[in-house]
């Protein structure tokens, strides 16, 4: 545990960012002397998970604490369940102190605080996101980007109305125009605002936002997984970015879709990103 201690000591010491303002501040300085907060969501591209965004405030004071919990951005845990469930799922209960969706259901846009960190989280649950998002065509992602910001600023506006910080760092997704419309929305002054590409694998308040919001994810498709096991005898693929074209992926669809064509279109609805999914060959 040691030796992981001290690579992630060095992850988060090593390197410099830049402000908006254009001033270069070092990750030794913004992670183990400042007050951060950052923001971070996941299941942005996944059919069965929910858009979870979490902004996350990290004092210096609880560095040592989360170094010593293994906190790193989710990515880096792999896509694995199975991995998930014995190595990244501790981490994420000691983190958010919850153990079940049931356990966090109520605390959506409501401030959070733990021996790690402070935070809040914002949920768009499939059904809203099938209402808000509007598909583009052939590679284009619609007004994805849009419905990040949105959340992004919801959770980060109400923590930033809570607790004070030295600096907000964000991760910057695939527009950084995005995001320096939430800073500016925000009214967060250049010099403490920063922008950074792979900022989950380089702040720890973004760090925590990231498992945060995974560990989330992975809660609610576990009771989903649970309901439709009880109700069809079916379990959803659990890995992350699953392969939608493969047997195992598609295999519980058609299953459901053979049960009965009205309960499989309302199970899209409902708990899927049907646009995701319009194209999806099913033989029954």
């Amino acid at each position: 545990m040691m030796q992981n201690v001290n690579e992630l000591r060095r992850r988060y010491a090593s390197g410099m960012v830049k402000t908006e303002a254009g001033n270069e501040v070092s990750l030794e300085e913004l992670n183990f002397e400042k007050c951060i907060i950052g923001s971070d969501e996941a299941g942005k591209g996944e059919i069965f998970r929910p858009l979870i965004t979490a902004a996350a405030c990290v004092r210096p004071e609880n560095m040592e604490k989360l170094l010593g919990l293994g906190v790193k951005d989710s990515k880096a845990y792999g896509k694995d369940y199975e991995t998930a469930k014995e190595i990244f799922y501790p981490i994420g209960e000691m983190l958010t102190g919850f153990t079940s969706y049931k356990d966090f259901e109520g605390r959506e846009g409501k401030v959070i605080r733990t021996d790690y960190a402070t935070f809040v989280v914002s949920v768009l649950l499939n059904d809203k996101f099938n209402k808000d998002f509007k598909p583009g065509s052939g590679k284009k992602s619609g007004n994805l980007q849009e419905v990040l910001r949105q959340e992004h600023k919801a959770a980060l506006l109400t923590l930033a109305k809570e607790v004070s910080c030295d600096y907000m760092v964000l991760d910057d997704f695939q527009d950084g125009w995005h995001h320096d419309r939430i800073l500016k929305e925000l009214d967060i002054p250049a010099g403490q605002a920063v922008i950074a590409t792979k900022a989950d694998s380089k702040v720890m308040a973004v760090a925590c936002a990231s498992v945060i919001a995974y560990y989330l994810t992975n809660l609610y498709v576990d009771a989903l997984d649970q309901m439709l096991e009880s109700a069809y005898g079916i379990h959803i693929p659990l890995a992350r970015s699953a392969d939608y074209n493969s047997e195992a992926f598609q295999a519980p669809l058609k299953l459901l879709n053979s049960i009965s064509k009205e309960k499989y279109e309302e199970f899209l609805v409902q708990y899927a990103k049907k646009h995701y999914i319009r194209n999806m060959e099913l033989n029954n």
